[in-house]
């Protein structure tokens, strides 16, 4: 049989036997069922042409190298590379999530960024698979280079991750860098580059005014446009945004949005804190730190995650459901402790009981010389809802 038809035929074979993923050279491309195929040209060296919305490439196969119920494997040939090419198709359990997928595609993306930026070193390896024994997030790339017995390791946040997974960045790329430092022995760790989406690094600059002196870190942000990574001085990244609020324009806010932010408050004033935002005229209700609601121009909106949602009598059952779940999940005896409701915004969670009780940081401080808002005209007995 010639090669193009016996190409042909073991392509349909293989789609039709179950789920599947292009592979080339080792790395993932896209699941097989997403993917459109054509064999033409040659009889002896086919043109195999692969294509999806996000796909398109075409290679010449020279052979048939593996064919078996678990792959098929083909040597190919590309344009431009006196080398062949390993191009793989792989039976799998069950697709990845396009969000899986994404994760992988950017793991392959950064590693030829990284060896473009950093030409004297050679990247050793890149995951982006969960380490649960040792509390590594599959949400993030790490990895490590190696120049000479010196080793870096290296820990990305893809783009269009949660807000969650941004904050947190930190303190997963220390906790690879120490995972590295007691399980390496090919050679010294020197540091741990952590690397961002652009114009996101705030946050985490201003965290690394708390490491300990002896911790090497450097802070990137990556420009996905001209594909490139900018080292990033954490000194001069971490305060850029600052200014003062009259008070009386928070409290003209407040004012306005009192009506209908007062009833929501009452469901539990211990744990909702009311902060207004004189910037975009809006006010934020916050569950224990986490935003669930905003008032904005004589409406409110809700939702933990995207707070767009009108509060409306139609929608009144869905807002009490979150409100049920909010009282269940985000509460300091809560016995789901794994709940996102319980570990969203962690920081923010920490900054309300200050805010409540300012003697948990130092039993010196008098709480009485820290102010207490309220909502104007409520009483004070809801003086925990600070702004």
């Amino acid at each position: 049989m010639k090669l193009a038809a016996e190409l042909e035929a073991s392509l349909r074979e293989f789609a039709s036997a179950g789920a599947a993923e292009l592979c080339e050279n080792g790395g993932r491309l896209a699941p097989l069922s997403k993917l459109s195929w054509e064999v033409r040209g040659s009889d002896d060296k086919p043109l195999l042409h692969i294509w999806s919305e996000q796909y398109n490439l075409t290679r010449r196969v020279t052979a048939i190298t593996d064919h078996s119920d678990a792959r098929l494997v083909l040597a190919v040939e590309r344009f431009g590379r006196s080398r062949p090419d390993r191009l793989e198709f792989v039976r799998i359990e069950f697709e990845r999530s396009a969000r899986e997928l994404s994760r992988e595609e950017f793991c392959e993306r950064l590693k030829g960024l990284l060896a473009t930026q950093f030409p004297d070193q050679t990247v050793e390896s890149a995951t982006v698979s969960a380490d649960l024994e040792h509390s590594l997030s599959g949400n993030y790339v790490r990895g490590m280079s190696k120049r000479g017995s010196r080793h870096e390791a290296f820990l990305a946040v893809p783009d269009g991750e949660s807000q969650d997974t941004v904050n947190n960045r930190l303190t997963f790329a220390l906790l690879w860098l120490d995972r590295l430092r007691n399980g390496n022995q090919r050679g010294t760790i020197g540091g741990v580059r952590l690397i961002v989406p652009k114009d996101s690094c705030s946050v985490v600059a201003h965290r690394f005014a708390a490491l300990a002196p002896g911790i090497a870190i450097e802070l990137y942000e990556r420009d996905a446009a001209r594909d490139s990574l900018e080292r990033i001085d954490p000194r001069r990244a971490g305060n850029l945004h600052t200014w003062l609020i009259p008070r009386r324009e928070s409290e003209a806010l407040l004012a306005q949005a009192r009506a209908q932010v007062e009833p929501i408050v009452a469901i539990d004033p211990q744990a909702i804190a009311v902060h207004p935002c004189t910037a975009s005229r809006e006010v934020a209700l916050r569950y224990r730190g986490l935003a669930f609601a905003r008032w904005d121009d004589g409406a409110i909106f809700f939702g933990c995650n995207d707070m767009r949602e009108e509060l409306t009598p139609a929608c009144r059952a869905a807002f009490e459901r979150m409100m049920q779940d909010l009282g269940m999940y985000r509460h300091p005896l809560a016995s789901d402790t794994r709940h996102p409701l319980y570990r969203a915004q962690a920081e923010r969670w920490l900054e309300s009981l200050v805010r409540n009780d300012v003697t948990r940081v130092d039993s010196v401080l008098d709480s009485r010389l820290f102010t207490r808002k309220c909502l104007p005209g409520a009483a004070r007995s809801t003086g925990s809802l600070m702004c």
